[in-house]
């Protein structure tokens, strides 16, 4: 019932605020999306396809002073082809601060909320952090930036809960007027899940000595993913790459593939992502 109500309470935050100055817009779009190793296995990748739409507000900074504040919110949901258990909705909320040092540079501080639910309810947690960026505007064309995030998400079934720290870099150009490309790095370390083979499919709790390869972490069996799924610490690189099109001042269409690989006691598992989309600012 908590979780409810702090959802409700975060939809209600979404659709208080309204584009009241220049600095704001809405936006909406939907995704068709591939994920090559949707378990998160170490030993036996399953891929899977899903559908995502998004409904968000924004507010940046006003830029009349060095100081200002902003507003990210999001409602997102998505369903999956094969893994239908994996549908989720998701709201949140960001508040932020912006600092102007000198021109061309911005430095924001945003504090965030996220409720998301999961069909496979083990799954559906609360999630608080913070982001710090940086942007750097290197020329007419070219621009840069950092970012550093902390998150705690707590599950349901704390298997699924994890705390991380993030850290990355992004370089951008527009290429005209209407064409841009991004392309980053990202390190990650914090908890993960993980689901390996084993000949358990009874265990509920965390596997003892001899159990198994989850012996000494957190760990379940789980009828999603008809696999052992067991929590432990992990660290991740990432690259990605991506381009957009707008097509007018509203209508845009984006594209973008990533590739990570996550170390851990366990092993080493690689995801490769592709995405491409359409949306429309209003």
């Amino acid at each position: 019932m908590r979780r409810h109500a702090l959802c409700g309470m975060l939809v209600a935050a979404l659709f208080a605020v309204t584009p009241s100055s220049a600095s704001a817009s809405w936006e909406t779009g939907a995704r068709v999306n591939f994920d090559s190793n949707v378990n998160l296995s170490v030993n036996d990748e399953e891929s899977d396809t899903f559908f995502s739409a998004y409904l968000s507000f924004s507010r940046e900074a006003s830029g009349a002073s060095r100081l200002g504040w902003t507003l990210d919110s999001s409602i997102e949901g998505a369903a999956y082809v094969k893994l239908d258990d994996l549908d989720y909705a998701s709201v949140s909320i960001a508040p932020g601060l912006s600092f102007i040092p000198f021109h061309a540079w911005s430095i924001q501080v945003s504090p965030f909320l996220q409720a998301k639910g999961v069909k496979d309810s083990e799954q559906s947690a609360f999630a608080f952090g913070a982001k710090l960026s940086l942007r750097q505007s290197l020329g007419k064309d070219l621009y840069s930036g950092e970012y550093y995030v902390y998150k705690d998400s707590r599950a349901d079934v704390d298997t699924y809960s994890f705390t991380e720290h993030v850290a990355g870099a992004f370089l951008g150009v527009s290429w005209t007027r209407r064409f841009f490309t991004e392309a980053g790095y990202e390190f990650a370390r914090g908890d993960s899940f993980r689901t390996v083979n084993t000949v358990s499919t009874t265990s509920t709790a965390a596997p003892g000595p001899g159990s198994g390869p989850g012996r000494g972490r957190h760990g379940r069996f789980s009828s999603t993913f008809d696999a052992e799924v067991i929590r432990e610490k992990v660290s991740s690189h990432s690259l990605w790459a991506s381009f957009g099109i707008d097509w007018t001042r509203s209508l845009f269409s984006q594209a973008g593939y990533s590739f990570t690989t996550t170390d851990g006691d366990l092993g080493t598992s690689d995801v490769h992502g592709v995405s491409a989309g359409i949306g429309y600012r209003f």
